[in-house]
This record gives C-alpha cells, sequence and structure tokens, in this order.
C-alpha cells in the first residue's frame, strides 16, 4: 500500500507525443505508433521516494481542441501536469517571420 498518492496530468496538443510518454514511464517501453487519444487515458505506477512508497496516477488528456471540455474535468485534483508540445511546428512560422 502506498503511503501517497498524486495525480499529474500530461497535457499538451495532439500529436506531441502525450500518450508515448505515458507508455514510457508506466510500462517501460517505448511505443513508436499510436492512436489518438479519445477522451483521457490512465496509467499508474508506485515509486519509492525517500524510503515512501508513492503511487503516481498519470493522466493522458486529449490533445484535441473537440475534447477539452471533456478533458477539463480530470484537472481536478491534480498535483501537477506536464506540459508537452513540438517546437518544430513552430520553426516554420518563425522562419517565415523572421526573413520575411
Amino acid at each position: 500500500m502506498a503511503n501517497f498518492l498524486f495525480k499529474f496530468l500530461v497535457i499538451g496538443s495532439a500529436g506531441t507525443g502525450k500518450s508515448c510518454l505515458l507508455h514510457q514511464f508506466i510500462e517501460n517501453k517505448f511505443k513508436q505508433d499510436s492512436n489518438h487519444t479519445i477522451g483521457v487515458e490512465f496509467g499508474s505506477r508506485v515509486v519509492n521516494v525517500g524510503g515512501k512508497t508513492v503511487k503516481l496516477q498519470i493522466w493522458d488528456t486529449a490533445g484535441q481542441e473537440r475534447f477539452r471540455s471533456v478533458t477539463r474535468s480530470y484537472y481536478r485534483g491534480a498535483a501537477g501536469a506536464l506540459l508537452v508540445y513540438d517546437i518544430t511546428r513552430w520553426v516554420p512560422g518563425v522562419d517565415q517571420r523572421a526573413h520575411g
């Protein structure tokens, strides 16, 4: 039984690798291809921190705009969030504006 329980969210735009990060952390496996998350995906892992057992609940939220109203309800009670983004999506716009 865990001494502590923490809920963490993985949030960000669609196609940025949120589900891949979740699977890597929970299952210790890299998942090359992943379907888009619909609503929310959930996983948990128990870790030892300073001699205490900590259960981490990781909630992977859908990145598509149409699911935002659904996924916001999962934010309640979260201890933290990991924001995942793809900087390469910004590069063309920056390039165009900087040199245009």
